[in-house]
């Protein structure tokens, strides 16, 4: 929504969006908070916060010292682990990734048509004719870091993307489009097994370290931030008090409750 905002501005050859004008945008779609910085390749041009980190109870957004999760961004990381293993020429991205998972036993394939291969090229595309239910990927989401105890990332995609399991788009593999964060997940498997460390660890070493980015501002699980409080509070907007029905029926042990009515928005 910001990008599309700014590039509204430019387009139209007005200035830049005001802080009020960025505060509007923001009510509209129902964003509580955000951090806004724009960059070009040597500065900072401009960083302010907006809005809220915590609605209940009610903390201001802090530039320099609220952590958000960055969710799917997290896949830009991905592509480029598996980039500079390329580069390296450590991986090719029309091999199969079989090769690199190294598993006598166990193997990634499409079971209608296993002469089709998977390849880095077609996970990071999202053309790998992986399609895991919603109700499988609901399973996910787990409360603090139960899900790392639960399962590794490699018995995750071996196990949801088998051949023997229905988790597959009904076309071969490098023919259709279709969003997949386990096949994203499968590609940074592929990084692991290359490098022989944790794909966060790699992560760490390799990509945020040569940005002079704080490492102790970044993690995976809760347990990598000394300070919790500094991770900005999720929250979902609902229509109507129906959907908090629906969401605790698809994931209850997530506990998802409304928020105080006394706040900026109206928030679950």
């Amino acid at each position: 929504m910001l990008v599309r905002m700014f590039l509204v501005a430019a387009n139209s050859g007005s200035n830049c969006p005001n802080r009020q004008s960025i505060e509007q945008s923001l009510n509209e779609v129902h964003i509580p908070g955000a951090a806004i910085v724009v960059v070009n390749a040597s500065d900072i041009l401009y960083e302010q916060a907006f809005g809220y980190h915590s609605l209940s109870p009610t903390v201001p957004m802090d530039v320099e010292n609220s952590i958000f999760t960055l969710a799917s961004i997290s896949k830009t990381f991905i592509a480029i682990a598996v980039m500079q293993l390329v580069e390296r020429e450590l991986v090719d991205l029309d091999t199969d990734i079989n090769q690199y998972l190294a598993e006598s036993h166990r193997r990634i394939f499409h079971p209608r048509y296993p002469a089709h291969s998977i390849t880095l090229r077609k996970l990071l595309s999202h053309s790998a004719s992986i399609a895991v239910s919603n109700q499988t990927s609901d399973s996910f989401f787990q409360p603090g870091d139960t899900a790392f105890t639960q399962m590794t990332l490699a018995d995750m995609c071996f196990t949801y993307l088998n051949p023997n399991t229905s988790n597959w788009l009904p076309k071969p593999p490098g023919t259709v489009s279709f969003y997949s964060n386990e096949g994203s997940s499968l590609a940074a498997l592929v990084v692991e097994r290359i490098t022989k460390i944790s794909y966060d660890q790699y992560v760490k070493e390799n990509i945020l370290k040569p940005l002079n980015i704080d490492i102790r501002k970044t993690g995976v699980r809760l347990t990598d931030f000394d300070n919790r409080e500094e991770l900005v509070k999720h929250y979902a907007y609902a229509l109507n008090e129906s959907f908090l029905s629906i969401w605790n029926q698809e994931m209850p042990r997530l506990n998802i409750t409304q928020i105080p009515v006394d706040v900026p928005y109206q928030y679950l």
